[in-house]
């Protein structure tokens, strides 16, 4: 199984107050623009975009789920699991030409889930504890984290991004602007079947593994790529952006029959908290907007 890479984007408006440390909620961008089918996102357009560098070079993606705690796949880490090698990229937009909105901070500890053997086991999740807490901004913004009771629905148009390859053979060429595309689900046993054909797996072996997911086209065409992997797959619901997905597995990219493979994100809910619960700042819309209507409200009445 590869790693996976990307491209995608649809945003919604929120309404911000840009001089604000904390946003109104997670998954709400603070910039609107629409681009589908493989293209530039627009800067800004995915705040939660993270980039995970090894000495110093970028390796796999990643999404901010709160101030302090970054989510990932865990084969990201299988040449080394020492935090001192990582540091993290917020903000960026061209990773060849950074500018002031962009950030990078280190990393104090890596969780890999205890389960992990290999990308096709399942399991391929990760979080890294920054060094320190990163203050919210237009372009650096949580995503949200969806309950283990939410469903995303087969036919469901998701998106994702990453700077990662744009063709199995075929580098993101200068200034490595961040790449979107949006992707409809499928569901886990329409995604197994797809890929038992020509695989000479028996029909009884389940390659696709009870807690993933996948996304794309049974006819290829459109799909995560190698460099991308760790990144985010995000569907929007009830008005706000939630990461269902993890840039996990596959087999190639864009081959007919072989759509990429995500971690699903729902099924990881409690162990995702149990780490990210020292601050917990994305984990519910209605509360970041609840702290909009407090400052709102001093204020008005200040």
């Amino acid at each position: 199984m590869r790693p996976l890479s990307v491209l995608l984007l649809s945003v919604l408006p929120a309404v911000v107050f840009p001089e604000l440390p904390f946003p109104p909620a997670c998954g709400s961008p603070s910039f609107s623009r629409r681009i589908v089918g493989g293209a530039d996102a627009a800067e800004g357009a995915w705040p939660w975009q993270a980039g995970i560098l090894m000495s110093g070079n970028p390796i796999c993606g990643g999404s901010l789920i709160s101030d302090q705690w970054v989510l990932s796949a865990a084969h990201c880490f299988d040449s080394s699991r020492s935090p001192s090698q990582y540091s993290v990229i917020l903000g960026a937009h061209r990773l060849d030409n950074l500018n002031s909105n962009s950030l990078i901070v280190g990393v104090d500890r890596i969780v890999i889930h205890p389960q992990f053997r290999s990308p096709s086991s399942g399991s391929d999740i990760a979080l890294l504890q920054l060094s320190r807490r990163v203050t919210y901004t237009r372009y650096i913004h949580p995503v949200c984290i969806p309950s283990a009771s939410m469903v995303f629905l087969p036919g469901t148009s998701c998106y994702v991004t990453g700077w990662g390859r744009i063709q199995s053979d075929a580098f993101l060429g200068s200034p490595r602007t961040l790449q979107e595309v949006m992707l409809p689900l499928i569901s886990r046993e329409s995604c197994d079947q797809m890929y038992h054909i020509g695989s000479g797996t028996s029909a009884n072996v389940a390659i696709i593994q009870s807690d993933q997911i996948c996304a794309g086209y049974q006819t290829g065409q459109r799909d995560s790529c190698t460099g991308d992997s760790g990144g985010p797959l995000v569907c929007r619901m009830n008005g706000y952006w939630y990461q269902a997905g993890i840039v996990s597995g596959g087999e190639d990219c864009a081959l007919p029959n072989r759509p990429g493979v995500y971690t699903y994100v729902p099924v990881y809910e409690s162990w995702i908290n149990s780490y990210r619960s020292i601050r917990l700042s994305s984990s519910s819309p209605r509360r970041g907007a609840s702290v909009l209507l407090l400052v709102a409200a001093l204020i008005l009445h200040g």
